[in-house]
């Protein structure tokens, strides 16, 4: 989808719609919503994603939700509606499965609440997650369209299984299930991987795939080669490299700063180190011909 809703008509294309906490405020009065609370999270409804069922609302209040998502998009504004869900399943259902979705527990005795209807997180989980476990996430839902960048973009549950030629889409499919063997800890890493991408100006759809996959060979690199954990530093080096060259830690000016001063009683970041370089070092790493060295000057 590449054109902003005109109408209540096409906003009944999808049976639902999920709205941001921090939105649902600003969504015309009249529409037919419901928190997305899992268990145990009541005390934080505020902080719940809302959900809008599109088929049961008034056709006169889709239209002045299609005229505010027009607005926000035409302005290059986010819109009020984060996404919109394809399925042929109730509201029951559907907010069975995102309750059960949104609070995941990794290990026992430890939750965690995943920001599904956040769609740079969402991105970035069908990213990671192999075609059955996007699967599982999709529950029965059979689309989800959400806004990246000024466009809004459609994936579909079975996509990946009739590219490579499985049988009936529809056999196998929970009503809702929770994830199964996923790889927590780059899951864990999506929150420091958009802020990677942030910090380097990367938007657009296709490049948030591409450098969010650098992003995690970064920090993996920034871990084990310069035994960098501190979220910050990790982000810090992400982005740099994002901004540059994989490599750039190789450039020597950039190794000697990698580690804090061992003789300095004043501690640092490494933001704070890095920042201590030429700017003539960025700008070689940034020509992709020349391979990180050191300067002459």
């Amino acid at each position: 989808m590449n054109e902003p809703f005109l109408n209540s008509e096409e906003l009944r294309h999808y049976a639902f719609a999920v709205a941001d906490a921090g939105m649902a405020e600003h969504l015309p009065d009249g529409l037919i919503t419901e928190r997305l609370v899992p268990n145990n999270l009541e005390p934080s409804a505020h902080l719940m994603p809302v959900l809008i069922d599109l088929n049961r609302s008034p056709s006169d209040r889709l239209d002045a939700l299609s005229v505010q998502i027009r607005d926000a998009c035409e302005n290059a504004e986010v819109p009020s509606v984060a996404l919109f869900i394809k399925t042929k399943a109730g509201i029951r259902e559907i907010a069975r499965h995102w309750n059960a979705m949104q609070l995941a527990q990794p290990q026992p005795g430890r939750k965690l609440w995943l920001r599904l209807h956040d769609p740079r997180v969402l991105h970035q989980m069908l990213r990671i997650l192999d075609p059955m476990q996007r699967r599982r996430l999709f529950g029965l839902s059979l689309g989800l369209t959400y806004w990246i960048d000024g466009a809004w973009l459609t994936a579909e549950r079975d996509a990946d299984f009739q590219a490579y030629g499985h049988a009936s889409p529809n056999d196998g499919v929970k009503p809702y299930a929770g994830p199964a063997r996923w790889n927590w800890p780059r899951i864990e890493r999506i929150g420091l991987v958009n802020r990677a991408l942030h910090g380097a100006g990367i938007w657009q759809a296709a490049m948030l795939s591409i450098s969010g996959a650098l992003a995690e060979q970064l920090m993996d690199r920034a871990a084990e080669r310069h035994g960098l954990v501190a979220q910050p530093d990790l982000i810090e080096f992400a982005t740099r490299g994002l901004m540059t060259h994989i490599a750039f830690d190789d450039h020597p000016a950039v190794a000697r700063v990698l580690k804090p001063d061992a003789t300095s009683t004043e501690p640092s970041s490494l933001a704070d180190r890095l920042a201590l370089i030429q700017e003539y070092v960025w700008n070689e790493l940034r020509q992709p011909e020349k391979l990180p060295q050191e300067s002459g000057r």
